[in-house]
């Protein structure tokens, strides 16, 4: 198993606020913050981080960063503790970060961004069209940002976030704005520096997109990590599963005779008409639905001349992990992620 690249352990950190008194004018007292949040970031891994607005996630992403020091805890960096975390130089080498919603416009290029930066770190210039191209940025690199696409803002973002080669990535939301095709090749791109040896750390409320290119998850709430793992163990030991759908242009009359066989008959269904399409919702065993179940309970519908022309299963949204996880009710966990950061 590959070493721990960082290692965070029993971090603690509170944002300061102004609470002035009237001999204490720049009095401050302790907020909202993270709390003994421990974790590892591996080599050629990519986590996610989930939770609601006001979980801690952007504040545990400028901790990683530098960009805020914490008030306790032990940094370790490649099996070695960092005596002095109260200095974030040691970041800049080693962390790359890509901030949420970064806006680029005016009459500049992306070669002339990454030109700058590079002279800004005195780093040789002569590989910029590389490291463009490596991002998906080479046929654009001389045009202009106010002609870029979002996506291409994004891939930009990125290559600001990989200038000095950095073992650490931390993306904070970097598929915001992207359309799938986009955000297929971004996915794309992550994979090819994991594969290189990079720790990637994404924090996102995607939870579909996440799924298909994360290896694990670390799940925020109120700010503490409340859970860590697989998506897919994390489900299991919450029951956690989604619904089976099939959708017909005619109603199953014999429903209960399709779904007699023995394997089904425990499980639960029903029926109902949405306009023109009618819709049977199969709820899943205990275990999960496994591919050989889903195959056959299809081959039962066609056997028995009900074909649906749609068959899939239903996503799980992080409101309903959230839900589940943290004992709140889903409408509850619904407003803790529409609120504004």
């Amino acid at each position: 198993m590959a070493e721990a690249l960082l290692e965070l352990n029993g971090i603690n950190f509170h944002h300061k606020i102004a609470s002035p008194k009237l001999l204490k004018p720049f009095n401050k007292i302790e907020g909202l913050g993270i709390k003994n949040i421990s974790l590892n970031l591996i080599s050629g891994n990519i986590i996610g981080l989930v939770g609601p607005n006001g979980a801690g996630k952007t504040t545990l992403m400028k901790l990683l960063a530098g960009l805020l020091i914490p008030d306790n805890g032990d940094v370790i960096f490649n099996g070695k503790k960092l005596e002095n975390i109260g200095r974030p130089n040691w970041t800049k080498k080693m962390i790359g970060m890509m901030p949420e919603n970064v806006h680029w416009y005016g009459s500049s290029t992306p070669f002339k961004v990454i030109e700058r930066l590079f002279t800004i770190r005195n780093m040789k210039n002569n590989n910029i069209e590389k490291f463009l191209d490596f991002v998906g940025l080479g046929i654009k690199a001389h045009d202009p940002l106010d002609s870029l696409s979002q996506g291409m803002h994004q891939r930009l973002s990125l290559a600001c976030a990989l200038i000095g080669s950095p073992d650490i990535l931390l993306l904070d939301e970097p598929m915001n704005g992207l359309d799938p095709v986009a955000r297929e090749a971004f996915a794309g791109v992550l994979k090819n520096l994991a594969k290189q040896g990079k720790a990637i750390l994404i924090s996102s409320h995607q939870l579909a997109e996440l799924e298909r290119m994360v290896d694990s998850v670390i799940l925020m709430h109120e700010g503490e990590i409340i859970e860590e793992g697989k998506l897919e163990e994390i489900r299991n030991k919450y029951g956690i599963h989604n619904d089976l759908i099939l959708k017909f242009k005619n109603e199953v009359e014999n429903l209960n005779e399709i779904l007699s066989n023995n394997k089904f008959n425990n499980l639960n269904y029903e029926q109902y008409e949405e306009g023109d399409t009618f819709t049977i919702k199969i709820k899943p065993p205990k275990s999960g639905w496994d591919i050989e179940t889903k195959q056959e309970i299809l081959e039962c519908f066609v056997s028995n001349k009900n074909t649906p022309f749609d068959f899939r299963s239903q996503k799980i949204e992080l409101v309903e992990i959230l839900s589940a996880v943290t004992g709140l009710d889903v409408e509850k966990v619904g407003m803790s992620l529409r609120r504004k950061k």
